[in-house]
């Protein structure tokens, strides 16, 4: 008997509650509830924690993913973020070579893999929290050395923060030298 998109509905609303156990089921589910009731489903993602990105996330990885003979086991081990970064490079012919890729790499090495930069095996993350006006700043001083607009995120920040870095680091040589000679 097919289920009620009320059914539906409930069902990815309850599933919402553990995205992390549950993505596979999730991203099916949301697929069935946006094919039935686009407006359902947007209601769903608004009042539900899981949020518009991630709704459409799920619902990509079922299109891509239902259609490979991938076990389920292994796709849960691989997770919704790792799958959801590979999902544009894998076939039914590289799937199981793809899989062991991304299964020996940290997420963020595998999302610069996957833009065909090299990744980086001792990266370090540096987390800030910054007031609008700090940020703002920052951002502007981030774009004018080379770092690009990319959706609501920056591309290459690293490469700009860094070129920043260097500068002002020649600046401040610069003076102490100027210093010295006094």
């Amino acid at each position: 008997m097919a289920q009620s998109t009320d059914d539906i509905y409930s069902r990815a609303r309850e599933l919402t509650k553990n995205v992390e156990d549950n993505f596979l089921d999730l991203a099916r589910t949301l697929r069935q509830l946006k094919n039935r009731d686009p407006a359902l489903f947007t209601d769903l993602w608004k009042k539900t924690n899981l949020g518009r990105r991630k709704a459409y996330y799920m619902i990509e990885i079922d299109e891509t993913y239902s259609q490979l003979p991938i076990p389920r086991s292994r796709l849960k081990k691989l997770g919704w973020t790792k799958l959801q970064l590979i999902r544009k490079h894998v076939t039914s012919d590289n799937w199981e070579e793809l899989f062991a890729t991304a299964e020996g790499m940290a997420t963020k090495q595998l999302e610069k893999l996957m833009k065909g930069e090299q990744p980086v095996s001792n990266a370090h993350c540096v987390l800030m929290y910054m007031t609008p006006t700090q940020y703002k700043l920052f951002e502007e001083r981030l774009l004018e050395n080379g770092s690009q607009r990319s959706g609501r995120g920056l591309l290459h920040k690293e490469e700009a923060l860094t070129r920043i870095l260097k500068a002002s680091k020649k600046a401040t040589d610069h003076g102490s030298e100027h210093q010295n000679c006094s």
